[in-house]
């Protein structure tokens, strides 16, 4: 499979000046277009689709929805952010009509409800979906693509045949931290793994890619499997019982929320543990930063691997291209679990060895942003025959 690397924008200020307006400085709250605020009723225009932008829109230019699984934290609030950027651009450039957003707030149910009032609508041409199942959908992704919709999925891989899943490589995103911290430890340790949230594709497919590693080490020991669903408080809270359950804890393989277990750390008054496993954040970019260099006999290894936001816009991208009646090259594609997908490499990976620079890199950012890369019109073409 060809693997495509994202060009890394950090540094794009204009950018950044637009999303900290949009975002409230990165706040998980709703964003103008992202709520629905009665699920029975999920069809209608939310405040940010008005009357008004679509009026003006130019006719020739496509119709799309998001439907997002949750913005209840900064990584997906983030994505929308900088899929709304785009869009705006879009508009202007008479490639999208309207556009509209909606949160399922991590329910199955309420996400195929949305999915069943847009498809009876019919006014939608193309449906990106974060999905909070891989496979529940299924029933009324059939029928969307009857409708004639183009149906895609984001981040998380969706189980349907006809579905095309834009998303960094998740197995390889966990393997890299995984083979990271064996090699950091000699093979050898006690380790607490920190998973996401059950059930959630990105989630499972990166508990496997630890299980695996981690297997090949007969002598690290993995003392508990926790799971924090993103969130950051529950991150710390998980972190505090395990400093009060576990006398010696070496190292911590973690997927996000790396802040509120450094802060577990540091309010129970206990040095970091040898390894730590990461986040893609400018909050723990600078707290990993401080620490070491506040604490350099006591500086830990950390990584960050990149799971960049900007796949959103990836998907805008790549699904006005299929609308236009474009095929994907031979070879593009992967067949994942049912459905086929788009998997493109973690971009970046920072360690101890590259951290200098890219705190450097990443002062012109809010802290609550996440390292992020959108690809070019160049890459995007060359998937396509």
């Amino acid at each position: 499979m060809k693997k495509y690397l994202k060009t890394t924008c950090l540094t794009i200020a204009i950018l950044m000046i637009v999303l900290a307006a949009l975002s409230g400085c990165g706040s998980p709250a709703q964003e103008e277009s992202t709520e629905t605020t009665d699920p029975t009723n999920a069809a209608a225009p939310t405040e940010g689709t008005t009357t008004e932008e679509t009026s003006e829109a130019p006719a020739e230019g496509v119709s799309i929805a998001l439907l997002d699984s949750s913005n209840g934290n900064s990584w997906r609030a983030q994505m929308e952010d900088e899929m709304n950027v785009l869009v705006g651009e879009y508009k202007a450039e008479g490639k999208i009509k309207d556009y509209i957003a909606y949160s399922a707030n991590d329910d199955a149910a309420t996400q195929s409800q949305q999915l069943s009032q847009i498809v009876n609508a019919g006014t939608t041409d193309i449906v990106i979906i974060n999905p909070v199942s891989a496979t529940s959908l299924n029933p009324v992704i059939d029928k969307a693509v009857e409708a004639g919709i183009i149906v895609l999925g984001v981040d998380s891989v969706i189980g349907h045949p006809e579905v095309v899943t834009i998303a960094t490589d998740q197995y390889k995103w966990a393997e890299v931290q995984a083979e990271f911290l064996a090699e950091k430890l000699g093979g050898k340790g006690d380790i607490v793994i920190y998973n996401a949230m059950a059930g959630v594709p990105a989630s499972d497919t990166r508990e496997k890619a630890f299980d695996d590693v981690i297997g090949k080490y007969p002598d690290i020991n993995v003392l508990k499997k926790v799971y924090h669903n993103w969130d950051e408080g529950e991150a710390k809270k998980l972190t505090t019982q395990m400093l009060a359950s576990y006398s010696n804890i070496d190292a911590i393989l973690n997927q996000d929320c790396s802040p509120g277990i450094m802060q577990g750390f540091e309010e129970a008054g206990v040095d970091m543990p040898k390894v730590l496993t990461s986040d893609g954040s400018m909050t723990y970019l600078q707290m990993w930063d401080d620490y070491n260099t506040t604490n350099a006999d006591k500086a830990f290894e950390a990584i960050i691997v990149g799971n960049p936001p900007g796949i959103g816009c990836d998907a805008i991208k790549i699904g006005i291209k299929l609308k236009e009646g474009k095929a994907f090259k031979d070879g593009e594609l992967t067949d994942v679990d049912g459905g086929k997908a788009l998997l493109l490499d973690p971009d970046p990976i920072v360690t101890n060895e590259n951290r200098a620079e890219w705190v450097e890199k990443a002062k012109t950012m809010d802290e609550s942003y996440t390292f992020t890369a959108v690809l070019t019109d160049e890459q995007i073409d060359a998937l396509f025959q």
